[in-house]
């Protein structure tokens, strides 16, 4: 019996204190590569088909409060080794994980180069020793030159867990370099979809209303989600896969998206390409072409990208909204259908595997959709994460969680996370219409580091709501320098972020949600504490010494509060409404 090649590398802490060896195994060699206090380990396999490399060692992290991964939702625990699989492909998850303490410091983060296409990747508590079991599968990489190729990445800095966070999207920046699709400016702001306010009940008329109040609140876009496709109102996908407009609702969709352009307004339109039902033109065409079923297969799971007749259906219904009715952008959707470790054979498809038949999809809509509009807007949803997607997607929206402030927040900083340069929107926002003011402000404070999409009859807003709607996405647009690109600190991940702030030369924001104390680490010219908690009070320990101007505003942007003082040693108790603002300014001396 042949015994597989094996190979293996070392880990070491900075101080060389503590070593542990790592083992590769399959037919793979190693080789580590020169790298600024990280370690970087390239692997170099044959045939991924005939056997995956398997990467397997293990770490003592003491003061371990949870594992941060790409695709976590509210699990915020440290896993065991045996519970701790995860299985990423190009189209859902990404290959990364970070340990982090209550301190924020993360002690050990590993990664895999954007190479990979396919993995599953561990890393749990190990009970027989203690320490953390990292275990990586990898079964699908690039290849080049006839050879599959992949970096691991091992990151034991101690850092702040965002700025090692930032270290692993940086490398992966540098490896895409410009295969990477540029994002236009207004996929930073805010847009307004239809999915809540309408569901599946849109119409052109709704969508010219909403387009048309959205855009005095400063929506840039309008995103038409599920239904447009569709008469039948019953949540299902039955009738997806010809992706026509009904003539019912859309009697003439070009003139309709030239309507919605005239106010000043984009059209985004969702499309979910994996879906196809039975009641579609495509079925009898496709339906042998199906990687599986649902709804008692009434809807594929997802059509086979490995086929090359299936491509071309697929892209032409994509090309055809932007070639021929003029839409600027799409909301692809259900990728993560294509998440298929082990598919069914495809004896007559051209791809070794689903993932690179999904990719020789994106990459053909990209090129023809730039080619007709460059500034083209693709929104993608957690958990659709994988850098590989940085090449065709251009924003990330937060996975669906109606009325939850906490979770939009949670998610929309994961994305943020490990977005690199992508944009990052909220899931969409909605309120009861007889919600206080404070409560329709959390929804907004919830996604204060994202470009927020709202999904609400705006025309119909009571007069205290409609202040407090426009009062947030002002606030949005007037700090979106900072809320969007500036240095991110989330605090606490283990506890679902108690605090968040964006930091800039010129300001700070921090917003506060369950813990009320802001520690600055130097003071700070323009500080604007937001308070997303449920007291009327923040403090502040570090705002320095000398005078200060403080301004206070109430959820609706009403100045409550403005004067010039001296901050306290110590802890400084500021009164702020729940869902207020403090904007604290270092005062001018002669």
């Amino acid at each position: 019996m042949s015994v597989p090649p094996q190979a293996s590398f070392e880990v070491r802490s900075p101080d060389g204190s503590v070593v542990r060896t790592a083992t590769v195994s399959g037919a793979a060699t190693v080789r580590e590569l020169d790298a600024d206090g990280v370690l970087l380990v390239e692997v170099v396999a044959a045939d991924l088909r005939v056997e995956p490399v398997r990467i397997r060692w293990t770490w003592p992290v003491e003061g371990a409060a949870t594992l941060w991964q790409a695709t976590q939702g509210s699990h915020r625990n440290l896993p065991t080794d045996w519970g701790s699989q995860r299985d990423v492909r190009s189209v859902r998850s990404a290959p990364v994980a970070a340990l982090v303490r209550t301190d924020d410091v993360s002690p050990l983060v590993v990664s895999l180069s954007s190479s990979v296409r396919g993995c599953d990747f561990a890393v749990g508590v190990n009970e027989e020793t203690a320490e953390q079991l990292v275990e990586l599968v990898v079964d699908d990489v690039d290849q080049i030159d006839g050879e599959h190729r992949l970096t691991v990445r091992v990151d034991l800095r101690a850092l702040h867990f965002a700025a090692a966070l930032r270290g692993v999207t940086d490398a992966w920046t540098a490896e895409l370099g410009d295969r990477i699709t540029p994002v236009p400016d207004v996929a930073r702001t805010a847009m307004y979809s239809t999915w809540y306010s309408d569901h599946q009940h849109v119409s052109q008329e709704s969508v010219e209303r909403h387009a048309r109040t959205g855009a005095q609140y400063g929506c840039s876009a309008v995103i038409v989600d599920d239904g447009w496709q569709t008469d039948n109102t019953q949540r299902g996908y039955a009738y997806c896969g010809d992706w026509e407009p009904t003539s019912s609702s859309f009697p003439d969709m070009a003139d309709h998206v030239r309507r919605v352009h005239a106010l000043g307004v984009d059209y985004v339109l969702w499309i979910a390409p994996p879906l196809m039902g039975r009641h579609s033109k495509a079925w009898d065409r496709f339906s042998d072409k199906a990687l599986g079923f649902l709804d008692a297969e009434q809807t594929t799971v997802a059509l086979d990208p490995r086929y090359a007749d299936v491509r071309e259906h697929l892209v032409e219904c994509c090309v055809r909204p932007v070639r021929d009715w003029g839409v600027d952008g799409l909301k692809i959707d259900f990728i993560d259908s294509w998440a298929w470790k082990n598919p069914p054979p495809a004896p007559d498809g051209d791809c070794a595997t689903v993932d690179e038949g999904v990719e020789l999809f994106f990459a053909a809509v990209r090129d023809e959709l730039q080619r007709l509009r460059p500034d083209l807007l693709i929104e993608f949803r957690q958990d659709y994460v994988n850098p590989r997607l940085w090449q065709y997607g251009t924003f990330l929206r937060a996975g669906d969680c109606a009325l939850d402030a906490v979770e939009n927040r949670v998610r929309t900083v994961d994305a943020r996370l490990l977005a690199g340069d992508r944009a990052v929107h909220s899931d969409m926002l909605m309120w009861h219409p007889d919600a206080s003011a404070e409560a329709v402000a959390e929804q907004f404070i919830g996604v204060l580091f994202s470009s927020p999409q709202v999904s609400m009859e705006l025309d119909a807003l009571s007069d205290e709501h409609d202040r407090v709607v426009r009062y947030w996405l002002g606030f949005f647009r007037d700090h979106a320098a900072t809320l969007l690109q500036g240095e991110l600190v989330p605090v606490r991940p283990d506890a679902r972020y108690t605090q968040v702030a964006a930091i800039t030369a010129e300001e700070t924001i921090v917003a506060v949600y369950s813990n009320p104390v802001v520690r600055l680490a130097a003071p700070t010219d323009v500080l604007v504490l937001v308070n997303g908690g449920n007291e009327p009070a923040v403090l502040l320990d570090g705002a320095g010494d000398g005078p200060v101007e403080v301004v206070v505003s109430d959820c609706s942007g009403r100045e409550v509060r403005r004067g010039t003082c001296a901050p306290p040693r110590g802890l400084w108790a500021l009164d702020v409404p729940v869902g207020g603002v403090a904007r604290i300014e270092r005062a001018a001396t002669a």
